[in-house]
């Protein structure tokens, strides 16, 4: 009997120690988001305040997933960072769409202080992975990066494959319609054993489901009424992931749960066929249009690279690279290929070698679109508008009078050249010594998310006709810059532009709507008169924000959604002719070729021949 009572002891002595070996560690981590940090403003306090508070207790990392300042200013980036320097425990950072949509250096700043915009580690069962949403540098949804979901599928591939860890997932926005390719994230995330996805953009304390994944949002340190100072404190057990909201001084208030279980994911099928197949698919994202010549597309991509594609096999001719993400869009002068870089350069490359010919280091950074007129190319940086001879790669002029860059194409009218740029301004200067003539403000340059920086201005004789993302059309007097009219009946937004005869104003509402206005210089300027004048048609897009211009060709007009489609209406009738579905990202613009041919691109690595 004695030895039987022993054996019984021995027993479930080995067996408690199992027990106590294979019992999940308890992680404590916090989770801070939607920071919207300015200098001195009252969120750069607290988050002082909130960090001095986490030093001081037991939490052993923290993940920052997003929106670490207001506009993605150079000035507000250092000051995050070096609040965040101050932590005693380790943190980990992505960006959200105010670090990578309004960015003055394009995202170079933020690279530069925070390092690759990803992240990875393990913590007892769990390997966490973190990578950015964007939108990059235009208004759009949020979007992975096609090279950023390779990394993510790769990254769990290889940190998996002889370990039995489970992933927790972070990213800026929600894995729902908020991210235009979700469903291309999603299919990774459902390969490997993911637990659930942690994001922020709501600024609301949110349990969710993605597709059957579960999901946290993250509460913003600053409610949106603005009465609660908080973050969010997450503990893992074996059964449950708990999250607390924390409040100043506060004991931290229980709010939910989600279960450790890997999620089971299933996925919506997409429903339409888009009967286009594009020229090029590339590894990478795509932000601007492409250029031609008789026989080859050119095109750059969000990983630095410019490549020649031939029209007629669709081979690559060649491919080189410039280092970081590439927004400008490139022209073609004679056999030169001009590119603008994030980093305030032009290159001059040769067409058929890619041999690099001329550089001119212009300052600021280069993400618009350049126009060309008698081999001279007009472009504007965020700290110079310069005009140069694209042949030989000499300045002719150079006004350094922009404060903010500019993603329009400048307008040439006669002698003068119109751009706007996100300081709130429109200049006009003369198109021949950069002297400025005149420049035009919209009364409110304190916000400067309301500036004409990414339109593509239209003219009459006498007028110029823009919108902007205040949601107001404005009229301007040519010679004068003197406003003519502005209203916001329409709820217009960026994207427009002009009939092939000049005799119709385009653009498109924030309800999905083009409306059409005449460019007719004598039409009295009244809300009523131009009211009286307008037609609108609904493009069944429902809520719009894409800012790619309109254009006509033989008499279709053509527009971009933020969702990849692509609606073309006939001109004369002013109804739709059809509806085309590219894919699931913002499309970026339309291209005509040589040969009269339209093309357009979409920011997931699709360029497409349209008709």
């Amino acid at each position: 009997m004695k030895y039987l009572f022993s054996r019984i002891l021995f027993i479930f002595i080995i067996t408690s120690g199992f027990s106590q070996t294979e019992k999940s560690e308890i992680i404590k981590f916090v989770q801070l988001t939607d920071l919207h940090v300015s200098v001195g403003n009252e969120n750069d306090f607290l988050l002082q305040n909130i960090i001095k508070e986490i030093n001081n207790s037991d939490f052993e990392f923290v993940v920052v997933t997003g929106d670490l300042t207001n506009r993605g200013a150079d000035d507000e980036l250092k000051q995050v960072h070096s609040i965040l320097s101050k932590l005693k425990i380790p943190y980990y950072v992505i960006s959200g769409n105010h670090e990578t949509n309004w960015s003055e250096s394009a995202g170079l700043t933020y690279k530069k202080i925070f390092g690759e915009d990803r992240f990875v580690f393990s913590k007892g069962e769990y390997l966490f992975i973190g990578f950015p949403c964007g939108p990059y540098m235009k208004m759009g949804d949020g979007f992975v990066k096609h090279e950023d979901v390779l990394w993510l599928d790769k990254t769990l591939k290889e940190s998996l494959k002889n370990n039995n860890e489970k992933v927790l997932n972070f990213a800026h926005y929600p894995l729902d319609n908020s991210v235009s390719n979700y469903k291309e994230v999603l299919s990774v995330l459902e390969k490997y054993p993911t637990v659930a996805s942690f994001c922020g953009h709501g600024h609301t304390l949110k349990k969710y489901d993605f597709s059957g994944l579960s999901g946290v949002m993250g509460a913003s340190i600053t409610s949106r009424d603005g009465k609660t100072k908080s973050y969010n404190q997450v503990i893992i057990s074996e059964d449950s992931i708990s999250i607390y909201q924390k409040e100043i001084d506060k004991a931290g208030v229980f709010k939910f749960s989600v279960s450790t279980k890997p999620s089971k994911i299933e996925i919506p099928k997409d429903t339409f066929d888009t009967g286009f197949a594009p020229l090029v698919k590339d590894v990478a994202s795509v932000y601007s249009l492409p250029a031609f010549d008789k026989k080859n597309l050119y095109f750059t991509n969000s990983i630095g690279e410019i490549q020649s594609v031939s029209l007629k096999n669709k081979t690559l001719n060649w491919k080189t690279g410039t280092g970081n993400a590439i927004y400008f869009s490139p022209a073609i002068v004679k056999n030169n290929l001009v590119i603008g870089t994030i980093e305030g350069n032009l290159l001059g490359f040769d067409t058929q070698s890619a041999k690099q010919k001329w550089a001119i280091p212009v300052g600021g950074v280069l993400v618009g679109s350049p126009i060309v007129e008698n081999n001279k190319l007009y472009t504007a940086s965020s700290t110079a508008f310069i005009c140069i001879d694209a042949v030989s790669g000499k300045i002719i002029w150079q006004n350094k009078i922009p404060q903010s860059y500019s993603q329009g194409t400048p307008l040439v009218q006669g002698d003068r050249i119109i751009f706007g740029t996100w300081d709130t301004n429109v200049y006009c200067l003369n198109k021949n010594t950069g002297t400025l003539i005149w420049k035009w403000n919209n009364g409110n340059n304190k916000q400067v998310l309301y500036s004409a920086g990414n339109v593509n201005i239209v003219a009459s004789k006498k007028r110029l006709y823009f919108v902007s993302p205040e949601r107001f059309l404005t009229i301007l007097d040519i010679e004068t810059g003197k406003t003519l009219l502005r209203t916001s009946k329409w709820k217009v937004r960026e994207s427009m532009g002009k009939s092939q005869d000049g005799k119709w104003f385009y653009a498109k509402t924030m309800n999905g709507e083009l409306l059409r206005l005449p460019l007719n210089d004598d039409l009295e300027l009244t809300e009523e008169n131009l009211m009286a004048q307008s037609k609108v048609l609904d493009l069944k897009l429902d809520y719009e924000h894409n800012p790619a211009p309109i254009v006509e060709n033989n008499n279709k007009i053509y527009i971009g959604s933020r969702k990849g489609e692509v609606v073309i209406v006939d001109a004369s009738g002013f109804e739709i002719i059809k509806q085309v579905n590219l894919g699931s990202s913002s499309v970026n613009g339309f291209k005509i070729d040589d040969q009269g041919k339209v093309w357009t691109s979409l920011i997931e690595g699709g360029i497409y021949l349209l008709e």
